[in-house]
């Protein structure tokens, strides 16, 4: 049995519908703690919730391979540590976690990476043989907190990240790479950094919005304080203006700055590049 975490989930599902694409679908179990959500999968479903260790460890009986997708809230590392605790005591075969990008290097300036490289040395400490997948920042993140649409929308993208670079990943890829593990085994002991097809500077991303859409968008260099304000006054919400504005620092210090060829290498097929994931998905970014 192969069984994946936040079933009904955006990469939960994602990830199913990959899994049986690669193997039978008797063999993989949906987890959630609304498995009613995940009723349309194809796949059986069962209650998992790292808040009831008792029902995750009857829930992973039997389990061979694992998917632990990260907890969004703020209380994520003792979740973690206590789906990894259940699997060790159903006695799970191999666990693949979901990580960021150089989560275990010092001095990363994301609030999130504490948890997540504490949670890696947890699944190191646990004894299961285990695999990292550290997905990059997805593309689908600039639709989400609407910088794609308002940069669409007004013509212009401000970024504070100047010629910084970064590998952006699509979340289906993330999923199909994430599917091809589980269902094909391999890489024990590994941790994946897990990218897009090519490193990218704002410019690329003003450069590949204007393709998809056929409306122009230009990059503005703006300082780090003036970022936020510029943001906001394109109606993106205070949380996201500030936090993109962060990230547009961490990007000219070269924290993402990096490309791999996993996601071809696992799935037999190349990441999707920023551009083609723009132009399948226009309809998001023009409203």
């Amino acid at each position: 049995m192969i069984a994946v975490t936040g079933a009904s989930g955006n990469l939960g599902s994602l990830t199913v519908r990959h899994l049986i694409q690669r193997t039978d679908a008797a063999r993989v179990l949906a987890l959630s703690r609304t498995p009613e959500r995940s009723a349309d999968l194809g796949v059986k479903t069962c209650y998992g919730d790292f808040d009831d260790p008792n029902a995750m460890v009857r829930a992973l009986d039997g389990v061979e391979r694992l998917l632990i997708i990260s907890i969004g809230t703020s209380d994520r590392l003792p979740k973690h540590a206590r789906a990894i605790d259940a699997a060790a005591k159903a006695g799970v075969g191999h666990v693949v976690f979901t990580s960021l990008t150089r989560a275990g290097d010092p001095g990363h300036p994301s609030p999130l990476v504490p948890d997540y490289g504490a949670t890696e040395r947890l699944l190191a400490d646990s004894g299961l043989p285990f695999t990292v997948l550290r997905f990059n920042i997805w593309v689908e993140m600039l639709a989400l907190i609407g910088v794609a649409p308002r940069a669409v929308a007004t013509g212009v993208l401000p970024s504070n990240s100047r010629d910084g670079r970064i590998g952006h990943l699509t979340r289906d890829d993330s999923a199909a790479v994430a599917a091809a593990l589980l269902a094909e085994g391999g890489s024990q002991g590994e941790i994946l950094e897990i990218t897009g097809p090519e490193a990218v500077t704002a410019t690329d991303i003003a450069a590949a919005l204007t393709e998809a859409t056929g409306r122009h968008v230009r990059c503005e260099d703006v300082s780090d304080a003036e970022q936020p304000q510029r943001l906001l006054d394109q109606g993106i919400p205070e949380h996201f203006a500030h936090a993109w504005s962060a990230s547009g620092i961490a990007k000219r210090n070269g924290w993402y700055d990096i490309t791999t060829h996993t996601v071809q290498r696992l799935t037999g097929e190349p990441a999707t590049p920023v551009t083609d994931y723009f132009a399948a998905h226009r309809a998001d970014l023009v409203g």
